[in-house]
C-alpha cells in the first residue's frame, strides 16, 4: 500500500503507510511477542481500508485494537485522529492529533490537519499572550520529540567533555575553549529547559471531548458556571477531584469540569 494524501484547506487527508513503516513501528516494540506482530500489521491494514471506504466507527475500532494491544506511532495516531475527523468527532480527533505530534512533530500533513481542525472549535480558540523570545522557543523546540531532545542533551554534554578534554592535551585549542564551551552551555540549558517543559506537562494536559462543558467555579453540580468551554478546546489540569478536575485555560482561568467531559493525555 502507497502513501496517500488527499489534504486541502478544507478537507483531512489519511495517510496509508508503506509497509515498511508499518514495519518499522511494529518492530519498535520490543516487549511485543513475534507471533503477534502479523496479526497486528493486518489490523492496521483492515483498519486503513476500512477508513478508505468510509466506515469510519469500525476504522476508529480496529485502530484502536492495534493501540491497546501495545503498538503505536505517530501515524497510528494521525489515522485516528483522522478517523474521528470524518466521523464528526471533533475533540477526540485533535486529542489524537496532539498524541501525534509528540512523535512526529515536523508532518506537514499532520500540522495542517491539525490546524484546520482547531479552527472549527465553537467560539474560536483562546490565545495566550507571549514575548516574542517565548514565542520563538517555543516554534523552534515544538520540532523535537522528547527523545530528540535527551539524545541532543547526550550528544551536548559529550562535547562539553570533549571540549575541556581536547584542550588541556593541546595547547593551540585552549584559546577557544571558553567561546566553544559558552556555546555548547547555552544549547545544553536552552535544550534541557525545552525536556522539563515536554515531560513535565505529559498527563496534564487535555481536551475537551463533550460538545459542551461548563467550568464551574467550585467541583459540584449546582455550583455557578464560570465559563464555557466547547469540544476541541486545550487546557491544561491542574488537580482531580472526585469526578471532577480542576482546569486551566490558555488564558489562566480556571474552573472546575467533570471528568466525563474532558480526556488527559
Amino acid at each position: 500500500m502507497t502513501y496517500r494524501s488527499f489534504q486541502t484547506s478544507k478537507s483531512v487527508s489519511l495517510l496509508f503507510l508503506p509497509l515498511a513503516v508499518t514495519g518499522i513501528f511494529l518492530l519498535s516494540c520490543d516487549y511485543c511477542l513475534a507471533e503477534s506482530i502479523p496479526q497486528t500489521s493486518a489490523k492496521f491494514y483492515h483498519a486503513n481500508t476500512y477508513y478508505s471506504e468510509g466506515e469510519y466507527e469500525k476504522a476508529i475500532k480496529t485502530y484502536e485494537e492495534v493501540l491497546n494491544s501495545g503498538f503505536g506511532s505517530g501515524n497510528l495516531y494521525y489515522n485516528l485522529a483522522n478517523s474521528y475527523f470524518k466521523k464528526g468527532e471533533l475533540g477526540e480527533a485533535i486529542l489524537n492529533y496532539e498524541k501525534a505530534m509528540r512523535l512526529i512533530p515536523r508532518d506537514s500533513d499532520l500540522k495542517s490537519n491539525y490546524e484546520y481542525a482547531k479552527s472549527l472549535i465553537k467560539g474560536g480558540v483562546v490565545e495566550a499572550q507571549a514575548q516574542w523570545h517565548r514565542i520563538a522557543f517555543d516554534r523552534i523546540f515544538s520540532l523535537f520529540t522528547i527523545d530528540e531532545l535527551a539524545f541532543s542533551l547526550a550528544v551536548i554534554f559529550t562535547g562539553i567533555l570533549l571540549v575541556i578534554l581536547v584542550s588541556l592535551h593541546i595547547p593551540p585549542i585552549r584559546k577557544y575553549r571558553v567561546v566553544a564551551l559558552s556555546v555548547l552551555i547555552i544549547m545544553f540549558a536552552l535544550f534541557f529547559m525545552a525536556l522539563f517543559e515536554k515531560v513535565s506537562v505529559v498527563g496534564k494536559e487535555a481536551v475537551i471531548i463533550a460538545q459542551k462543558a461548563d467550568a464551574k467555579f467550585e467541583p459540584f453540580d449546582s455550583a455557578t458556571t464560570h465559563f464555557t468551554l466547547y469540544e476541541g478546546t486545550e487546557v491544561a489540569v491542574v488537580s482531580p477531584k472526585d469526578s471532577w478536575y480542576k482546569i486551566e485555560r490558555s488564558d489562566k482561568k480556571t474552573g472546575w469540569v467533570k471528568s466525563s467531559d474532558l480526556e488527559v493525555f
